[in-house]
């Protein structure tokens, strides 16, 4: 993470470094695995069967510093990078929305996931709001424990 963030700057003059990281990392820490084969896309093999899964399959929530450590440790390399190689640039953190995520989990791929997140709104709202609830929680302490490793932005 803390290379491929750093390869543009390094490369082109430019005013700020955004943190590459993949869109369903959260997923990840949910505990739901994230595949990326060739040609297809990003991929959750095994989204969410039904809504009952929601409680029986997901945390409650997320321990952010332990879970996503890579990520936030890759913000702090990225920042003393960026100062080291005297191109101290704010640094743009970087999270998918709730949204996104949960049509992802339950979905499993970006081609299906409006069609089947949608349906598990209309079908599943309190699940669908729990989850949500749930995601969104952890968005902002993940991102909070952006800032506070050295992102400048979100």
């Amino acid at each position: 993470v803390a290379e491929v963030t750093m390869q543009p700057i390094r490369r082109y003059d430019l005013d700020a470094a955004i943190l590459f990281s993949d869109i369903l990392v959260i997923v990840e820490a949910f505990g739901m695995d994230v595949t990326m084969p060739g040609g297809v896309g990003i991929q959750v093999p095994e989204p969410l069967a039904s809504a009952a899964e929601v409680e029986s399959r997901l945390p409650k929530t997320v321990d952010v510093k332990v879970e996503l450590a890579h990520v936030i440790e890759s913000v702090k390399l990225i920042r003393k990078a960026l100062v080291a190689e005297d191109r101290d640039v704010p640094l743009i953190g970087f999270s998918a929305a709730p949204w996104t995520l949960m049509y992802y989990m339950v979905g499993g791929s970006s081609k299906k996931n409006q069609e089947v997140g949608e349906k598990w709104l209309n079908e599943h709202p309190v699940e669908s709001q729990e989850l949500l609830d749930r995601l969104t929680a952890t968005v902002i302490e993940y991102m909070s424990a952006q800032v506070e490793a050295g992102a400048h932005m979100l």
